[in-house]
């Protein structure tokens, strides 16, 4: 039923529809309505078009419309919610609430990844800190993918219509448009289409300037850099992890080794044969000699309790299989000629380095203790009347010394001391002298050496556990030398100096009790520089596993005592008596060396060194404590290399771990990952929407339907031959020349289908 006050008229687009909205101030939008597809007397109906095809706006206009029409808004139907611009498609608020909380998650994700990776080998931290990166990287890059897809689907579906639109040759083939369509997050389709808008004509600005005018190829430029970001990602926020290795000592499991920590049957008979040299005072000899002294290894010192224990560093030599210790008492080693440094040839580029390992073993150590010699009127004679000086310790002072160390007094101090073994006939003592108190005595010549040594023997090591020795030093200096010295007593005559100043003779005395132990030590042995020794473990001479609850040790292969029973387990100091008493008259000569001259009593560095002061003229007090240490590293340094020789001793060598440490770089993490938020929000609220107000359409199922079962999409040449059960390169090869064309409302009027 016809009415004649009513005129309709069809739009091409929803531009059109709102520019007549804007231009008319009698347009009413409440009168478009959707044309209805059984409207058969429509004037612009289209026959032949099938039974569902796209739907269209009609505007209608009537005088009196015969009941209200219903009210909504236009922009809200067809725009949908989008809060930032009407030029966009309204945003997937899953999609985008997805990507914020897992850039949220992604931080303290990968900080308990870097816990989780610490203190493991390289290997394991490098695969955690890899399978962690990557788990947080594909979830954050398929986020990005997610939001970036629909921006190559709107430029692929823009081009269509573009090329639609072109009238010298209108439409896409199929197979174009199946190559474009075929991945929707891939960087290969998005440059196949960049150059297809690139070259083809229809696809330019001028051929579109009067219905779209978008820069497409800058959208499918932002999508091909969220495809960048997204490939990339596992491999940037590893990079953003900072792995570190470190060499860790352990205590679980170690190996049996064999170094050279003790003396050899030829060692000792090498000593043995040298001890006359050493006792003969005249020759005062020395194992090397005094230029080449500081080749010897550095002495290190531990404090155990309330003592302080002396070691001679060891030396790479010993740690070598074919190596030695100074103990070999031959020439050609006993002078420091040994290769003690390492050496690196980088002739060939640069060498590997391996980690180390700490070794184990039981090694001689000195423990010294020192007191003043008290009441030196009685016990100390300065001058006698063969110009002898005589000591006399009381064993008062040496019982206090022995039970300091918690040894007992030795019962050869016990014997009544007999004064005609030590006082020449002829010499005088003081009256006061009470012989039952005395232990030793000691007679020194009147030599003008400053200081002169005594030393006593209490045990010789036959009981396989060390040596101990009383070991007496008296002090004889010039005052003319010593202005702020204090001594106990002076000479009774003076001597006149250069000038003719009155001079005399100082006179002080200390006693030291002397033990050589084994001791369990700790050395590292590092492959890029010289051993070093770590700690004390225990005293004693047999290695123990030291368990705790905590750690238990572990043995690696087979014991020593069965690869090599000939390696001693233990050190033993049973046969080493000559090693002993060669060394010790080494060590004392190289004291005595360091005189000023031999005459008028001069000071030396190392008598200074007995007291507090320092310098030429720095002589003050004889100190116990002072003189302890400086007989101390003497003896560790004179005495104790020698009982390293060519021996073979069991240690028990620590590998070292490399472990790593990981942590993450704050600064520039959140940066990135501020950067992945700011991108995945920008993808996904703008989505730019298709030219000509065309609904969005994607690369999905229910997009193909609506494109080929609405009509949309309609083929320009005949699309005949295509059957049941066709492989589909043969479909391809059929109908891949096939050209379609997107059709508008405004098309569909003037198109033969």
């Amino acid at each position: 039923m016809a009415t004649s006050n009513v005129q309709k008229i069809q739009y091409r687009s929803l531009n059109e529809a709102i520019h007549d909205d804007v231009s008319q101030p009698d347009f009413d939008p409440r009168i478009l309505e959707f044309d209805s597809i059984s409207d058969s007397g429509s004037a612009n109906s289209v026959s032949s078009a099938p039974s569902l095809r796209p739907l269209h706006l009609s505007a209608v206009y009537t005088d009196s419309p015969s009941k209200p029409l219903p009210s909504y808004s236009l922009h809200s139907a067809l725009l949908g919610k989008q809060p930032l611009a009407n030029g966009f498609e309204k945003p997937y608020w899953r999609d985008i609430l997805l990507h914020i909380a897992l850039c949220l998650v992604s931080y303290p994700i990968l900080l308990a990844v870097t816990l989780v990776a610490r203190n493991k080998s390289i290997f394991w931290t490098r695969f955690i800190v890899g399978v962690g990166c990557g788990l947080v990287g594909l979830g954050l890059g398929y986020s990005l993918l997610t939001l970036a897809k629909s921006h190559l689907e709107a430029a692929t579906w823009a081009t269509v219509i573009h090329q639609s639109h072109f009238d010298d040759s209108p439409g896409v083939r199929l197979k174009d448009l199946a190559a474009t369509t075929e991945n929707s997050t891939s960087a290969w389709t998005a440059l196949r289409l960049l150059w297809n808008r690139t070259m083809h004509p229809a696809t330019a600005q001028r051929s579109r300037q009067d219905y779209d005018q978008r820069p497409w190829s800058l959208f499918i430029a932002f999508f091909l850099l969220l495809v960048l970001v997204a490939g990339t990602l596992p491999f940037i926020l590893g990079r953003l992890i900072n792995i570190d290795s470190n060499l860790i000592h352990q205590r679980e499991r170690y190996e049996e080794i064999s170094i050279k920590g003790d003396n050899s049957d030829t060692d000792i008979a090498r000593a043995s044969q040298l001890k006359p040299t050493f006792e003969d005072f005249a020759l005062t000899w020395t194992m090397a000699p005094f230029s080449t002294h500081g080749g010897l290894p550095p002495v290190v010192s531990f404090s155990w309790g309330s003592d302080t224990i002396y070691f001679s560093e060891t030396i790479m030599s010993q740690l070598l299989p074919n190596g030695s210790g100074f103990g070999t008492f031959d020439t050609e080693t006993t002078d420091p000629s040994l290769n003690l440094s390492p050496s690196v040839n980088f002739d060939n580029g640069p060498e590997e380095v391996f980690p180390g390992s700490v070794l184990r073993f039981s090694k001689w150590g000195i423990r010294i203790r020192c007191a003043k010699l008290p009441d030196p009127d009685v016990n100390l004679v300065t001058m006698s009347n063969n110009g002898m000086s005589y000591l006399f310790t009381p064993r008062a002072v040496l019982a206090s010394l022995f039970s300091s160390f918690g040894v007992d007094y030795p019962e050869s101090s016990m014997v009544p001391f007999d004064i005609a073994k030590v006082v020449q006939p002829g010499d005088a003592i003081s009256a006061a002298l009470n012989m039952s108190d005395i232990a030793l005595g000691a007679a020194f010549y009147n030599n003008g050496v400053g200081h002169s040594f005594f030393s006593r023997p209490v045990s010789m090591g036959a009981d396989g556990k060390g040596w101990i020795s009383i070991e007496e030093v008296l002090v004889r200096l010039n005052t003319s030398y010593t202005p702020n010295g204090t001594f106990a007593r002076k000479s009774n005559q003076s001597t006149p100096d250069a000038q003719g100043n009155p001079t005399w003779i100082g006179y002080d005395a200390a006693i030291c009790v002397e033990l050589f132990e084994p001791w369990i030590v700790e050395v590292y042995n590092s492959t890029t520089g010289l051993p070093s020794t770590l700690r004390i473990v225990e005293p004693g001479n047999v290695v123990r596993s030291q368990d705790t609850p905590e750690i238990q040790e572990k043995l690696i292969g087979l014991p020593l005592s069965v690869t090599d029973p000939d390696v001693h387990q233990q050190l033993n100091s049973s046969k080493l008596a000559d090693v002993y008493e060669s060394a010790h008259g080494n060590s004392v000569n190289q004291i005595v060396k360091d005189n000023g001259r031999d005459a008028h009593y001069v000071p030396s560095p190392t008598v200074v060194s007995y007291t507090e002061g320092e310098g030429p003229l720095g002589y003050m007090e004889l100190s116990a404590p002072y003189f302890a240490r400086a007989r101390g590293l003497a003896d560790a340094s004179n005495i104790l290399p020698y009982f390293s020789g060519t021996g073979d001793i069991l240690a028990r060598q620590y590998q070292d771990l490399v472990l790593s440490s990981t942590s993450i770089n704050p600064l520039l993490m959140g940066i990135y990952l501020g950067l992945i938020f700011l991108l995945g929000l920008l993808a996904g609220f703008f989505v730019p929407r298709l030219p000509l107000n065309v609904p969005h359409r994607g690369f999905e199922v229910y997009s193909w339907i609506a494109a080929f079962h609405a009509d949309e999409l309609m083929e320009i040449d005949d699309m005949s031959g295509i059957e049941k059960n066709l492989e589909l390169h043969e479909i391809e090869q059929r109908v891949g020349d096939v050209r379609f064309r997107y059709i508008d409302t405004n098309m569909r009027k003037e198109s033969k289908f």
